[in-house]
């Protein structure tokens, strides 16, 4: 097994408000390998896109990171001085927003804003930084690069604007990338282009992707292991395959069936994701959705075990294979 480009151990981050602390990530572990994609899943709120800004420390108050470790090449980031940090942002790990619109500079062009990118972590002459700029852009489906280097933000669709934040993440060739939603503005057609070029890209750079994504397909065509997030922790995690086919916890399950499915009705989760202000430690955080909730559950909150191998559940009654005929 490859040694691990990043390591996450026991990662919290909480929001200190005047209701009271939002625990908006608990206890989050996982680890990268070079060349591999980490899928993060889970509804709308569940913390995916807050663990991805607390990896780079990137969380505005009233957040803040309460505990944990993030380890990259033999350094825990969150212990890093803020230059040594600004360092690491965007050369060894970069990270793809969910918001386009306002990672990009509205008052710069598109070209200067991706060449001085290159030209202020690589010294590179600004010519050499717009012709690799203009590549890349090509690459991700953009078929005019130059015309389009010449334009602000404001000019472009939401889809130009996404994969120009992609652009700009994959221009430095880090070894980490994650990507916070990357496809979401684009259709279904551009989205599966840009997904093929990111694996290309991945496979030649030997990157290590941490995707996030509330698509399942997406996780099916990209990952080689899933984290199912819920209420803030991960519920279940392990190779994509062995996830799918074999889902040990009940919010995973009911997950996979709410996949539309052509001729068949959709089937919702019941019920509504918890609120993370002041979430009780004694009980299990899916307790109130769960069709098969025992008295264990109400008394105790899961850990994260392993279950199968590479496998790991935090349910105290998890489901493995049954004969169901």
């Amino acid at each position: 097994m490859a040694t691990p480009v990043l390591r996450v151990k026991n990662l919290s981050t909480y929001f200190h408000t005047s209701q009271g602390v939002v625990r908006a990530v608990e206890q989050v572990s996982f680890s990268l390998a070079p060349g591999k994609t980490l899928c993060l899943v889970g509804e709308s709120g569940c913390g995916k896109s807050v663990t991805a800004l607390s990896l780079l420390r990137l969380v505005e108050p009233p957040g803040k990171i309460v505990s944990g470790e993030v380890w990259l090449n033999g350094r825990d980031l969150l212990k890093l001085a803020s230059s040594e940090l600004r360092r690491v942002r965007g050369k060894e790990v970069a990270l793809v927003f969910q918001d386009s619109l306002t990672s990009l500079n509205p008052v710069l062009t598109v070209g200067l804003q991706l060449a001085e990118t290159v030209v202020a972590h690589e010294g590179l002459p600004w010519k050499e930084a717009r012709r690799r700029a203009a590549e890349l852009l090509y690459r991700l489906g953009l078929p005019e690069p130059e015309r389009l280097m010449r334009s602000y933000p404001f000019q472009l669709s939401g889809g130009m604007r996404q994969r120009v934040s992609l652009a700009m993440a994959l221009l430095l060739r880090p070894r980490v990338l994650v990507a916070d939603e990357p496809t979401t503005a684009l259709d279904v057609t551009v989205q599966a282009q840009i997904l093929a070029e990111l694996k290309r890209l991945q496979r030649e750079l030997g990157m290590a992707l941490l995707l996030i994504t509330h698509d399942l397909g997406v996780v099916a065509a990209m990952a080689d292991e899933v984290a199912v997030m819920y209420a803030g922790s991960i519920v279940e995690c392990g190779p994509v395959t062995e996830v799918f086919e074999r889902p040990a916890h009940p919010y995973t399950r009911a997950l996979l069936r709410s996949v539309p499915r052509p001729g068949e009705e959709l089937v919702p989760i019941e019920g509504q994701p918890p609120s993370l202000l002041g979430l009780p430690d004694d009980r299990c955080p899916f307790l109130p959705r769960c069709p098969e909730a025992r008295e264990e559950c109400r008394k105790r909150r899961p850990e994260l075990l392993k279950v199968a191998p590479g496998q790991l559940v935090a349910c105290h009654y998890p489901y493995m294979a049954r004969d169901e005929g």
